[in-house]
């Protein structure tokens, strides 16, 4: 615990009077340089974990579901039924899914066709893209098929166009299926990686190039707060069905995708951590200056018998609080600044460039209090350190220093 004489000192490093504005202009921007070193961090971080956390939410909505039960047969003709076994669980959809080659006049695409019925895009999904027209519904004889705006600019068509696909066959056949296809409808998920590989056709159609038995199974959708929580949900569906249903779960699908994002945090983490540790030199820097401009002083107290322990806490907590005020400042601006990401975030999305198409720019902004924490945590436990290494140069000083002119 510091001592009277240690809070003097404190109160006396940290003055805001006239005498000392030097020494008070200099905290000052001390602590601002450490703010504006949060702010980018705090701005990267909560920008990394909403495009994240996203991508993974318009995959699993979208594409995947939370859960594949690979029960060959429709298990219930409503989707909402599956809520009887579970109320955590949103819907249960029976699909068909493939792989095929779409083709116009100019180019070509491979794409993951999923057979679904119009009800399949409900509230849930319509809320992870936007659509123009029916989907999948059929209006002629031909095929009904759904394609992103992407795709659609990508192969030149629109909707009422037709196009051609050729069905990839499994490994029981070897027979090339042609399709002639009509688009009923366009939709945008703000992910091009996505829109660019998935088409929607119409289940009726889908079963005619897919078989059932193969290739088809139930999507589940789950609360999303119930995600950690899918093995107690499977086994009740599975005590209700009474039989042992084989299943995968989120985590298993595209699994290159989700492991890259895990690598990816993890690298970019890294960097934060080297950021931070550059910080953690320049928060040292002060308690060197500090220390540098108050070596007569120092000298002084020694000769009056402070002890090393004493000023080495009265300067170790200076610089600290300093260090925190300037960290909190610039964590709040970050949060601040995050919540108007969207509007930046809208903005470039229009602009239409290129570069910006293979990032998701539509996603909530959400902060993340555990990863912030982390972040200021970090960033004390290295400042800490660096100014510890720092002020051992305290125990060096003589009170013969004194002596020595300015």
């Amino acid at each position: 615990m510091i001592s009277s004489f240690g809070a003097f000192l404190v109160t006396t490093l940290v003055s805001l009077r006239k005498s000392h504005a030097y020494a008070r202009a200099r905290l000052i921007r001390s602590a601002i340089l450490v703010a504006l070193v949060m702010i980018p961090l705090i701005l990267a971080l909560i920008f990394m974990d909403g495009m994240m956390r996203g991508i993974t939410d318009k995959y699993i909505t979208l594409q995947d579901g939370h859960v594949q039960l690979y029960a060959r047969e429709v298990l219930h003709d409503n989707p909402e039924d599956f809520s009887q076994y579970d109320n955590r669980i949103i819907r249960g959809d029976f699909v068909v899914s493939g792989y095929g080659i779409i083709y116009s006049r100019d180019t070509t695409a491979e794409v993951r066709i999923k057979g679904v019925d119009p009800s399949y895009f409900s509230d849930v999904r319509t809320a992870q893209m936007s659509l123009t027209g029916n989907p999948v519904e059929k209006a002629e004889r031909l095929v009904a098929i759904t394609l992103s705006e992407a795709l659609a600019k990508q192969l030149g068509v629109s909707i009422g166009d037709r196009v051609a696909c050729m069905v990839v066959p499994d490994s029981s056949t070897s027979v090339v299926r042609p399709i002639l296809a009509q688009v009923t409808s366009l939709y945008q998920s703000g992910y091009h990686e996505l829109d660019t590989s998935l088409v929607f056709m119409n289940r009726s159609d889908a079963l005619r190039f897919f078989p059932q038995e193969k290739n088809g199974y139930t999507e589940l959708l789950v609360d999303p707060t119930a995600v950690d929580d899918l093995t107690e949900i499977i086994e009740e569906i599975q005590e209700n069905q009474e039989k042992r249903i084989p299943y995968a779960t989120w985590d298993s699908f595209n699994t290159t995708v989700y492991t890259n994002f895990i690598t990816s945090r993890q690298v970019i983490l890294l960097v934060f951590m080297m950021i931070l540790l550059v910080a953690g030199v320049y928060v040292a820097s002060i308690a060197q200056e500090l220390v540098q401009d108050s070596m007569q002083a120092i000298a002084l107290y020694k000769t009056l018998g402070a002890r090393n322990r004493t000023l080495y806490w009265a300067f170790f907590i200076t610089v600290m609080a300093v260090t925190l005020s300037g960290m909190i400042g610039g964590t709040t601006l970050g949060v601040l600044l995050a919540l108007r990401l969207g509007t930046l975030l809208q903005w470039l999305s229009n602009t239409g460039l290129a570069g910006l198409q293979y990032y998701l720019l539509d996603f909530p902004v959400v902060v993340s209090v555990p990863d912030i924490l982390l972040i200021c945590t970090a960033m004390l436990i290295i400042s800490s350190v660096t100014v510890h290494l720092s002020l051992r140069r305290i125990r060096k000083i003589s009170p013969l220093q004194l002596l020595q002119q300015d």
